[in-house]
């Protein structure tokens, strides 16, 4: 693992990033903003969280009651690549201090609910009036207007109200969760493409604008391929009995217990199937219609077989036939996975001055020219209030 910890060394010699030239204030809490907004702090933007004197909320609330140094696990990893300045939003002053220093800035993003921003002088329209070509984001529950406006969004609530419930586990389990914030991330991924497209239509046009975003839409949106399927057949696949991971797939698509573990087969013709494992019986299945008619006798075909070894064995018999398969990992295998480690994905990073370092996932993200990278600490709350206030272009480490 690569220790990614930055000092005022280290940062100077990291090139700019893609997005050295945007400059952020950040309002977000929680999951699906600063996420966002982190993506853009390790692009290379110059990103500056605003949070209330006692902190913004996953400084005190986080997933497990998790702390590392004194900080909630979910407070450290979304907010790397930031200053930190602490404000009371209702003081007029702060608020036009604000608006003032957000002449030097591209990008507002809040994940308030909705009118929250404009009931503080700090909506569109307040930082329109001062920065014209201001990129103004605002992403909520269930969007800025509508008969769920005041309900409260959260993940889970989200992924409840928009089916995706229904999709996952076996055919007598309940409705079933997936293991990740999925809504809160898949909208924190829309809001950077929203940010980036306006900015890049801002470039051509110098035109700003108001983005919407809300986790319900994108929750819906995430389904596209299956509600493209129940709305033009009006049905839904049951779920299988089976553990075949979708209730959508052919067969031999699954999850299947090894000898020692379990692996994953995917989209693979059963005549393929057939050849890697020696069960020529497989090979009647050779359209998409007999593998989805006869999936649960071909499941049990395969689950027999895979049992009478281990999980490497497997891997290395299919792999022989180019059949699409992976091994299930847990999170100790997956710290030491050769893949992982290859592409850089487990970084430390330092809190605050940096004494402290702390593990967590680091970006995906690989340019050959401007590389996305740490550049700042997590910051300790206010760290930069200072700063920030007293002189809006200083960038100090």
């Amino acid at each position: 693992m690569s220790d990614h910890t930055p000092d005022s060394a280290t940062s100077s010699k990291v090139p700019a990033g893609p997005l050295a030239h945007v400059r952020v204030l950040d309002f977000t809490a929680l999951v699906q903003g600063p996420l966002a907004t982190q993506m853009l702090g390790d692009l290379g933007a110059d990103v500056v969280k605003i949070e209330r004197f006692e902190g913004e909320w996953s400084r005190h609330w986080g997933i497990a009651d998790g702390h590392t140094h004194g900080q909630t696990d979910s407070f450290l990893a979304f907010n790397r690549n930031k200053r930190s300045v602490t404000a009371n939003l209702k003081d007029v002053d702060t608020r036009d201090a604000i608006l003032e220093r957000s002449k030097d800035f591209d990008v507002v993003v809040e994940n308030f609910r909705p009118g929250v921003m404009a009931s503080l002088g700090l909506g569109y329209d307040d930082f329109a009036k001062v920065n014209p070509g201001i990129i103004f984001v605002s992403s909520s529950g269930y969007g800025q207007s509508g008969p769920y406006v005041t309900r409260p969004g959260q993940d889970m609530l989200i992924q409840g109200l928009s089916g995706v419930m229904f999709l996952t586990g076996r055919r007598d389990d309940p409705p079933t969760a997936l293991g990740v914030g999925i809504a809160d991330q898949y909208t924190g991924l829309h809001i950077v493409v929203g940010i980036l497209s306006a900015l890049l239509h801002r470039s051509v046009t110098g035109q700003g604008q108001k983005v919407e975003l809300n986790l319900f839409s994108c929750m819906v949106a995430a389904q596209q391929q299956e509600l493209t399927y129940y709305m033009n057949h009006a049905m839904v696949p049951e779920r299988p009995v089976e553990n075949h991971g979708s209730v959508w797939a052919t067969a031999p698509f699954g999850i299947y217990e090894t000898g020692d573990g379990h692996l994953v087969i995917a989209m693979t013709p059963c005549p393929v199937i057939a050849k890697a494992l020696d069960m020529p019986e497989l090979s009647q299945y050779d359209t998409n219609a007999k593998m989805l008619e006869n999936r649960r006798e071909i499941y049990a075909a395969i689950s027999s077989k895979l049992m009478q070894g281990p999980t490497d064995h497997w891997m290395e018999v299919l792999l022989a036939e180019d059949v699409w398969c992976a091994p299930v990992q847990n999170y100790d295998e997956l710290m030491v996975d050769p893949q992982a480690l290859h592409n850089d994905l487990f970084w430390n990073v330092g809190i605050g001055n940096g004494e402290q370092s702390f593990r967590t996932v680091g970006t995906p993200f690989v340019f050959s020219e401007t590389p996305a990278a740490l550049r700042r600490s997590v910051p300790d709350l206010g760290q930069h209030t200072d700063e920030f206030f007293g002189d809006s272009s200083k960038d100090a480490t």
